[in-house]
């Protein structure tokens, strides 16, 4: 398999609406609707430095984190702008660790579950090494937080696809263990991305 079809198949199977969209009654929604009023949920990530990681443009560094980089990024703030990042660092690094660091990616950077434990045991039958060509890497555009509070956060994430064009998808968070952890759906229950006809809406978020 190669790097290329890795990236598209993590980044899609790492999507989740589940939490933010299921479950929930209107007691709850009322409290998320409080919270979110009280914190910046439209300013993106401040001093955000962009380079490349295997081929995709990634905010390796901001005011929001991560604060550490080895074994692979970590450390973001408990803030709306941290799930950004973790957000998007984390689907990148999904997407292209390689057979040396993906068991670093799967305990640090998600958070344990059945769909954790699916994605590792997908991952450990193939070998991924290289980088994803300029020609066939996602480019992010922006974000819009969906979902806020202190213990969870779903970032709706704008890319644009060579050859399909601008594509939505949701990342679930939750705060754990002093960081933002992606919350993998299981295989039935991950998402399609969908298709976007402009950024209305979404706070502009790229390199």
């Amino acid at each position: 398999m190669t790097i290329t079809r890795l990236c598209a198949t993590a980044l899609i199977a790492s999507a989740s609406l589940l939490i933010a969209s299921c479950g929930s009654n209107s007691e709850n929604s009322s409290e998320s609707s409080t919270e979110q009023s009280a914190v910046d949920l439209a300013t993106p990530p401040q001093d955000a430095r962009w380079e490349s990681v295997s081929g995709i443009d990634s905010p390796v560094e901001s005011a929001a984190g991560p604060e550490a980089t080895s074994p692979v990024p970590h450390g973001y703030a408990h803030t709306p702008q941290g799930a950004v990042q973790a957000a998007i660092n984390g689907q990148v690094w999904l997407a292209t660790a390689d057979d040396q660091t993906w068991p670093q990616v799967a305990s640090m950077m998600t958070a344990p579950g059945p769909g954790r434990d699916q994605w590792a045991q997908g991952r450990s039958l193939i070998s991924v090494s290289g980088s994803v060509s300029q020609e066939d890497a996602a480019k992010f555009k922006g974000f819009k937080i969906s979902d806020y509070s202190e213990e969870k956060a779903q970032v709706l994430l704008a890319a644009d696809y060579p050859g399909v064009g601008l594509t939505v998808y949701p990342v679930q968070l939750v705060w754990q263990n002093d960081d933002w952890k992606l919350v993998l759906p299981s295989q039935d229950t991950a998402p399609d991305l969908h298709q976007l006809e402009s950024l209305d809406g979404f706070v502009d978020y790229s390199g």
